[in-house]
């Protein structure tokens, strides 16, 4: 009787790896909810619109603020968009009345086991204010662009958390005063944001949660446009986000 060759031996355990990891894929696809709902978390999403409501929180340094420290709370407004072959759009609005922010931008995203997936994706930003105290206005608008990486990991089946780097560029910024054109310098690649992200159930299987954290590290923090700052290095801006996946 003749031995089995060895380079079909080695072809068959090929086979058997191959259809294992098959398996094994079709098995991690299967483990998530085909209807889960999610925003931040950086996977393909099956669904062709998600959409959130909720609201940040933003704490301004003394520093650049002075005597007028505050925090900040404005109302965000998210919408996913599923693009297909990995890729999704995002959209964001910030709004606090007199200062606005809009941002949107492509992501592409893959899974890379059955809990773990990543993304990266790259965001435009547009914002513009407006202030009128004792009838002297000053208003302003800016550009800002947010390339960024996520990485995401799954709890069980619906809990999603999500840690998100972002380097953050600034295109443009036009103060005025009056009629008065404002001069701003500003640097290019003006600092970073760090995100950490949990999505989870909220009363009932159509509502979910969004609470995170974001540290903003950086010398040009759009709501701070109205303070004209002259200082020239990166502030630490902690936010608090908190938002509703309808």
């Amino acid at each position: 009787m003749k031995p089995f060759p060895k380079h079909r031996a080695s072809t068959r355990w090929l086979l058997l790896l191959l259809a294992a990891l098959s398996g094994a894929q079709a098995l991690a696809q299967d483990t998530l909810p085909h209807d889960l709902k999610y925003i931040t978390f950086p996977l393909a999403p099956q669904r062709p619109w998600t959409v959130g409501v909720g609201i940040t929180a933003t704490t301004m340094p003394y520093e650049v603020t002075e005597e007028f420290h505050y925090q900040v709370p404005a109302v965000e407004v998210q919408a996913l968009r599923r693009l297909g072959a990995g890729f999704s759009l995002q959209g964001r609005a910030s709004l606090q009345v007199f200062q606005n922010y809009f941002s949107i931008g492509p992501r592409w995203s893959a899974r890379i086991t059955d809990r773990i997936s990543a993304g990266v994706g790259n965001d435009v930003a547009f914002w513009f204010g407006s202030v009128n105290v004792e009838g002297f206005r000053t208003r302003a608008t800016g550009w800002q662009n947010f390339p960024n990486v996520s990485v995401g990991y799954r709890f069980g089946r619906q809990v999603l958390l999500t840690l998100r780097a972002e380097s953050i560029m600034t295109l443009d910024i036009s103060p005025r005063a009056g009629d008065i054109k404002i001069r701003d310098d500003y640097r290019l690649f003006s600092g970073s944001a760090y995100t950490l992200l949990l999505e989870q159930p909220f009363y009932g299987r159509n509502k979910r949660l969004a609470l995170g954290l974001r540290g903003i590290y950086t010398s040009s923090f759009w709501q701070t446009w109205s303070i004209f700052s002259a200082l020239d290095r990166n502030y630490f801006y902690p936010q608090f986000i908190a938002c509703l996946i309808l």
